[in-house]
C-alpha cells in the first residue's frame, strides 16, 4: 500500500514540475494581444529566397529582405510585377518573444485560397503581402489579406483589384 502512495506522490510531483517547467513557453506563445496593421498598400520589395508552403498553389512564398511603401492604397492594378501587403505590428505580453501566425489571402472572386505559417516577433514591424507574378493570379475583384493566431482572427485587409 506504501509503495503505491509513493508513486502516485512521485506522479503527481513529475507533473507539477513537468507544468513549472514548461508553463513559460506555453504561455508565450498565448499571450498575444492583437495585432496592429501600420500600413497597406503597393510595396516594392527585395527578394532573399524562398520558403516552403504547401497550402499555396505554388507550393512555396518569397521570403524578402526589404520593403519600401510606394503608396498607401487599397486598389491595386492587376497587372504582372505588383506587389502589394500590409506592414502590421503583432502586440503581445512579452515584447520580443516570437509567435506563429498563419496568413490566409482570399481571392473572392476566383473563390481561392492560399495560406502559410510564418513567424513573427511580439513589438517588431512585420509585412506580409502579396505579388501578381502570373497572369493567372490576377483577377479582378475583391482580395483579402488576415493574420491569425491559434484560430483566433486578428487582423483583416480589404483590397480591390482592378484593370489598369
Amino acid at each position: 500500500m506504501k509503495a503505491i502512495s509513493k508513486i502516485k506522490l512521485f506522479t503527481v510531483g513529475m507533473i507539477v514540475i513537468g507544468l513549472t517547467v514548461l508553463f513559460p513557453f506555453v504561455s508565450q506563445a498565448s499571450e498575444v494581444n492583437g495585432v496592429e496593421i501600420v500600413d497597406f498598400g503597393l510595396y516594392k520589395t527585395t527578394f532573399a529566397n524562398w520558403q516552403e508552403a504547401p497550402d499555396t498553389q505554388r507550393g512555396e512564398i518569397q521570403l524578402i529582405s526589404s520593403r519600401e511603401l510606394i503608396r498607401r492604397t487599397k486598389r491595386i492594378p492587376g497587372k504582372g510585377g505588383t506587389e502589394f501587403g500590409i506592414r502590421y505590428v503583432v502586440n503581445g505580453q512579452e515584447e520580443g518573444g516570437q509567435v506563429d501566425l498563419l496568413v490566409r489571402v482570399l481571392h473572392c472572386e476566383s473563390q481561392t485560397i492560399e495560406e502559410w505559417t510564418t513567424s513573427r516577433q511580439i513589438g517588431a514591424p512585420s509585412f506580409d503581402g502579396w505579388k501578381f507574378d502570373t497572369y493567372s493570379q490576377i483577377t479582378p475583384g475583391k482580395l483579402t489579406i488576415q493574420l491569425f493566431h491559434q484560430g483566433v482572427k486578428l487582423a483583416e485587409k480589404n483590397f480591390t483589384v482592378y484593370e489598369p
